[in-house]
């Protein structure tokens, strides 16, 4: 159920800014996302928790009050606790899309150098769980929405990684060079392959 709490609130405002941060999920973690759903049933709680961390300083009203201090704080303690979890799973994918989120809000307000942790991080989660571009041709499937989320976010490390060599004055991206050399070898951009990077 979506309320007009804060912690509603914010979560939300990540989640219509999910296209625009390179992120896609499922129909089925979406839905879950939007209820609120902390049950793990569908996916890490995380991206429930995460989101109203990385929302909050974005929303109207918004200031250092002590209350509204205090309130940031308790979802943002939340919010790492539940990614340490998510760091001890096994499942890489998951692991790197929280990354690349956690990423792109510290981009965001302006923190490019844990921005530029987290994109180290989903560097080592995308070797660690061999996570690669799958060539494909043709319209992809419908049911194909496993490779799609891997498709964006593999596509999202290589963005950002770049991003913050080029505008935040940070290292040139080593760590996702051979990465973007896989994007452009088996995904050709304007090929038959590239309706696979759309992200609606």
């Amino acid at each position: 159920m979506v309320t007009n709490s804060p912690s509603d609130i914010s979560r939300l405002w990540v989640f219509h800014r999910l296209p625009k941060l390179g992120i896609r999920f499922s129909r089925k973690k979406l839905d879950a996302l939007l209820r609120g759903d902390q049950s793990g049933a569908v996916f890490n709680r995380w991206f429930v928790c995460g989101p109203n961390a990385l929302g909050m300083p974005f929303l109207p009203g918004f200031d250092d009050t002590p209350g509204i201090v205090r309130f940031y704080a308790r979802r943002t303690q939340t919010g790492w606790e539940c990614l340490v979890e998510l760091f001890k799973e096994g499942d890489y994918r998951t692991k790197v899309q929280a990354s690349v989120l956690v990423a792109a809000g510290h981009i965001l307000i302006c923190m490019p150098q844990t921005a530029l942790l987290y994109i180290r991080k989903s560097c080592d989660f995308i070797k660690a769980g061999n996570l690669r571009f799958v060539p494909t041709y043709g319209r992809p499937p419908e049911l194909l929405e496993d490779l799609h989320e891997t498709l964006a976010v593999l596509s999202q490390t290589i963005y950002w990684a770049n991003y913050l060599f080029l505008m935040c004055g940070g290292p040139e991206p080593h760590a996702t060079a051979d990465l973007e050399k896989a994007f452009r070898r088996d995904l050709p951009v304007g090929g038959p392959t590239s309706a696979l990077l759309r992200v609606h």
